[in-house]
């Protein structure tokens, strides 16, 4: 169990509301202030172009204006979140948005594109050629995902989700290792469609696999690196991962209790290296990301 005191998540609750974006206030208090989902939705709706896609910095390590799937998909997990219901013009648009913006070649969206290194950006979103490889279905996988969850059985949107969908059921059974966050987005492609899947318990089974092979089972080397902790993988105490992990989770939940600073927010343990200036505004964005997030993560093992 999560114990923070009332003082500590005060001074939490306090620092988003003085120094995070609005998008991270609402949220907050969409989570744990039952605030409205459409307050969340207005201040998300600020990062959304005209072609439905999303850009403008949602994903603070990454500031392109322009479109990209990665924001894009950003912003479907917090619409996730909140519940958005398909007939939201804000859902509407980002359905054309993928639509329009799939490359059929590659049979996906693209993680990184040329326009990325026009605008700050952190290192690992840097664009060079060859490196999809290095994503490959992150988060190509969710993105198909949200698609059938929000499209009408049998539409074009529902059909293209199904098409990527089946390749990145392929990639993921072939597969002997994966980077977690490509491994977050199958959990979340297999959370959101469920029996819907086909093999689903095989997926699962490849899924946790894969999780096993990267989740940093060293307590003494965490917020040193950026590697998985447990509770980027194990989400509740209903995966089947929990169990077997049950002593590390707890370990974990105790670390980010030692780790809390102060200020009531956790340090970012990345940098963008040689660019340490934009970064120290990303860094300030990230805090009240991370504090939203690790305490949402933290309310499924109370």
């Amino acid at each position: 169990m999560f114990r923070v005191d009332k003082y500590k998540k005060m001074k939490t609750k306090s620092w988003i509301k003085r120094n995070a974006r609005p998008l991270e206030i609402a949220r907050w208090e969409f989570l744990f202030e039952n605030g409205s989902k459409e307050r969340v939705i207005h201040y998300l709706s600020a990062f959304q172009n005209s072609d439905g896609g999303f850009g403008h910095g949602l994903e603070s390590d990454l500031w392109l204006p322009q479109s990209s799937a990665i924001a894009t998909w950003a912003a479907a997990q917090i619409l996730i979140e909140v519940q958005a219901e398909p007939n939201e013009e804000i859902v509407r648009l980002i359905l054309k948005y993928l639509i329009n913006s799939y490359d059929e070649e590659m049979g996906l969206w693209k993680t990184v594109i040329p326009e990325h290194n026009n605008y700050p950006h952190a290192p690992h979103w840097h664009f060079e050629e060859g490196v999809q490889d290095n994503w490959m279905f992150n988060p190509s996988a969710e993105l198909a995902a949200f698609l059938i969850y929000w499209a009408p059985d049998g539409s074009e949107e529902a059909n293209l989700g199904w098409k990527v969908v089946e390749k990145a059921k392929m990639h993921l059974l072939n597969s002997n290792g994966m980077d977690f966050h490509e491994i977050n987005n199958y959990q979340n492609l297999i959370r959101i469609l469920g029996d819907k899947l086909n093999p689903l318990q095989e997926m699962e089974e490849k899924v946790d696999s894969l999780a096993e092979k990267v989740i940093d089972i060293n307590p003494e080397s965490w917020g040193k690196s950026y590697k998985a902790l447990p509770l980027d993988l194990i989400h509740s105490k209903k995966d089947k991962l929990y169990e077997k992990y049950k002593d590390l989770v707890d370990e974990n939940i105790r670390y980010l209790e030692r780790s809390l600073k102060d200020d009531g927010v956790w340090d970012i343990t990345w940098d963008w290296e040689e660019d340490p200036e934009h970064f120290f505004v990303a860094k300030q964005q990230w805090k009240g990301i991370l504090a939203v997030n690790n305490y949402k993560k933290l309310r499924n093992f109370l």
